[in-house]
Formats: C-alpha cells, structure tokens, sequence
C-alpha cells in the first residue's frame, strides 16, 4: 500500500511540475507579448520599425515628384542584402512584400513582381552572396521591365564589456535608376538593442 501512495505523490509532483513549465501562447493572450526584447537579435518589431522609417522618408523624398511627372514607372523591389551575422534572410523577404504594400498603396508606380522571376531572385540572392556587383541591378530591373528598382541592406555593430552587451542595427533602403545605375534615394534608419 505504501509503493502505491508514494507512486500516487511521485505522480501529482511531476504533473505540478510539467504545469510549471513554459507554455505557447498567442500575442492576442498576453498583453505587450510583442513589446519586449528576447534577445540582441532582430525581431519583427525591430524590422518593422526599421522599414517604417526607411518608408516615411522615401514618401517625402524628391524622387516621388520624379515619379508623379512620369505617370507611374514601373518599379521592382528586389531581395535586401544581410550584411549581419544575425539570420534574417526569410524575414527581409517579408519585408519585400511590406515596401510593395507600401509602393502600390501610395499610387506613385506601378509594381513589378518578383514572384514571378524566380531564376532571376535565385542569381540575385547568388550575387549577394558573395562580391555583389552593383552594375548587375541595371541588368535586373531590364529583365524585370522595370524603371527603378527599390533594394536595401542591414549592417550591424556589436560591442562587449563587463558581461554587457549592445548591438547597433542599421537598414538602408535605396531607389536605383535602372539606366544609369545613379542612387536617387537612400535613407538610414536605426535601431539598438543591449543586455545590460
């Protein structure tokens, strides 16, 4: 009798503990499941900051006069460059969808899509990684039939002291000319993160 009381407490001691434990939860269930930093790494809120400003400043920018007077060029936006140790490539293809959203919302051009050319994204993702041939985006954006292409890049810095740590992240969105290759616009937008 004695075996089956203390089995029958070893039970209700490990079920308390498995209920203890970490559980999946939605950001609809907990209240600011989104707001607060994990990690150093980029999150979705961190990209999103990051693309918002990069697309605030381009709305503002000279080139959207540019594009007014020429009726609505044909603009494709192409695979953003991870210059970062960080392991985002998936989420900066989210992003392409986000500055299309954006691009077609605002009525100032017409969108090419990249769905469409998936030989084209593979050899611009191949060129990316390694020495990225800046005279290839004319090529692209002539493949495409586009005007302008819209592309980006992430950097980051990372520093280390007494256990602390801060990571610096920068996106810088461009607008390329496809015929001369000239940048018509470029902004920088940042964000920080830090264990401290």
């Amino acid at each position: 009798m004695k075996a089956w009381a203390s089995l029958g407490l070893v039970a209700v001691g490990v079920s308390a503990l498995v209920g203890c434990g970490p559980k999946a939860v939605r950001g609809s269930d907990v209240a600011g499941l989104d707001t607060e930093a994990m990690s150093t790494g980029l999150d979705k809120r961190d990209l999103e900051k990051l693309l918002h400003e990069n697309m605030t400043a381009l709305q503002k920018a000279p080139i959207i006069q540019r594009w007014t007077q020429e009726d609505r060029p044909p603009v494709a936006v192409i695979p953003l460059r991870n210059e970062t140790s960080e392991h985002i490539d998936s989420s900066l293809d989210a992003l392409i969808s986000d500055i299309e959203t954006t691009l077609v919302n605002a009525g100032h051009v017409r969108v090419i899509s990249m769905d469409q050319q998936p030989k084209l994204v593979e050899e611009i993702r191949r060129q990316y990684s390694g020495a990225f041939d800046p005279s290839q985006t004319a090529v692209w954006g002539k493949q495409v039939g586009a005007r302008y292409i819209v592309t980006g890049k992430v950097y980051n810095t990372d520093e280390r002291q007494s256990g602390e740590r801060r990571v610096q992240y920068f996106m810088f969105i461009q607008v390329l000319d496809v015929q001369t290759g000239e940048i018509l616009f470029q902004n920088k937008a940042g964000v920080t993160k830090a264990i401290i």
